[in-house]
């Protein structure tokens, strides 16, 4: 996906973001301008293969990614981030509200999915591959996928890798294949 200056002036400003709490609090392994494009790489990923308007959950977001990256890009997406440490809810609160993004923080354990169920469901170094499934299965609909970053080596019953700059892949389960079994 060809990034815009909007997109990069945004991902500069979030970058800015991660550094200076960063210095407080661990949001991400290295701040390092290398290591913070590879992240946000790895988020835009997913960024052409989400249809207009889709309902998506970042479960478990921590410093908000895949999400924030995902709404700079994707403004038509309905994004919500979901995280229940305090610190980085706080965080992602004033990350969302400084760059200016319409997207929900959400408190909230990601073993309780939500009332209303989103189209597709994100995690990131959340959990291994099958619990990661487990888990964003509960949150999407019959028709939803959950996206899961992984490993290169790592796999799924039905999953459909999309491959990361980074070496590792999004694996992509339907939410129905997961559901009849399949994965």
């Amino acid at each position: 996906m060809p990034r815009s200056a909007e997109l990069e002036a945004g991902l500069a400003a979030f970058a800015a973001e991660l550094v200076r709490w960063g210095s407080r609090m661990n949001l991400v392994g290295s701040t390092e301008p290398a290591a913070l494009e590879r992240h946000f790489a790895d988020g835009l990923a997913a960024a052409e293969g989400l249809p207009r308007a889709a309902r998506v959950v970042d479960l478990g977001s921590g410093a908000g990614l895949p999400g924030i990256p995902l709404a700079l890009a994707r403004r038509d997406l309905r994004i919500t981030l979901v995280e229940i440490r305090e610190k980085r809810l706080a965080f992602l609160r004033h990350a969302v509200r400084e760059l200016g993004l319409s997207v929900e923080v959400r408190e909230g354990s990601i073993e309780t999915p939500p009332p209303e169920p989103f189209d597709f469901a994100l995690l990131r170094a959340v959990a291994p591959p099958a619990r990661s499934l487990e888990l964003g299965a509960r949150w999407v609909s019959p028709a939803g996928e959950v996206w899961i970053w992984a490993g290169p080596d790592a796999e799924l019953p039905a999953a459909r890798p999309l491959p990361l700059a980074s070496g590792g892949n999004i694996l992509r389960v339907r939410a129905a294949d997961f559901s009849r079994g399949t994965s």
